[in-house]
């Protein structure tokens, strides 16, 4: 069950520093679309202040999980962390990575349907990413889409890296409604999930 994005900030720093960001300021209204609404005066103010110190961002359409702070362009993988919570444009749209319909990836975070390198970028940092609609918060906690916390990323990136991910292990997540129960196990080295529809194992 490890799962999830808020590590992929590990990967992403060097994908912003390679980032072009333009830092020529004309009197001209700025064009920028975030989760496929354009921002207002309060809003732009708000990316302005977040601009200082970094340059200022190109006119065009972009992508933000105000749940954990991801950012990226339209159509594209994670390639900064702002600070959560910010008001900036629309709700986040499942298609905001490129994907939407779950046949890109099957792996849905707050909503949105992760980027290929999204997922990769997960799998590098804690291993096994299992298909599915989760959520993830600021602080790394992540849980089945409408269920409590199951566990914790950064707790997992760090067990990873240090061999810890060897371990055997099981967790049980009890469906708020009939056919959401969920098992998942691992003896350290072969993972399983099952539900009432769907059984798979790493390696299948």
């Amino acid at each position: 069950m490890r799962l999830l994005l808020l590590t992929v900030l590990l990967l992403s720093a060097a994908a912003v520093a390679q980032q072009p960001v333009a830092k020529t300021s004309t009197g001209a209204a700025r064009k920028i679309r975030v989760n496929n609404r354009l921002l207002g005066p309060a809003e732009l103010a708000t990316l302005e202040r977040l601009e200082r110190g970094v340059g200022r961002l190109d006119d065009g359409a972009y992508w933000y999980d105000a749940r954990t702070g991801a950012s990226g362009r339209w159509g594209g993988p994670t390639l900064a962390f702002l600070p959560p919570g910010l008001a900036l444009g629309g709700p986040l749209p499942a298609d905001a990575s490129g994907g939407g319909q779950g046949t890109l990836t099957g792996v849905f975070v707050n909503g949105r349907e992760l980027h290929p390198l999204d997922v990769s970028g997960l799998q590098q940092l804690i291993g096994q990413v299992w298909p599915g609609r989760w959520w993830v918060d600021a602080q790394g906690n992540y849980g089945v889409e409408g269920g409590p916390p199951l566990g914790n990323l950064i707790v997992l990136a760090r067990t990873n890296r240090s061999g810890g991910g060897k371990q055997a292990w099981s967790k049980h997540y009890e469906g708020v409604t009939p056919g959401q129960n969920m098992n998942l196990a691992s003896d350290g080295t072969t993972t399983c999930v099952s539900t009432p529809n769907y059984s798979r194992c790493t390696g299948e």
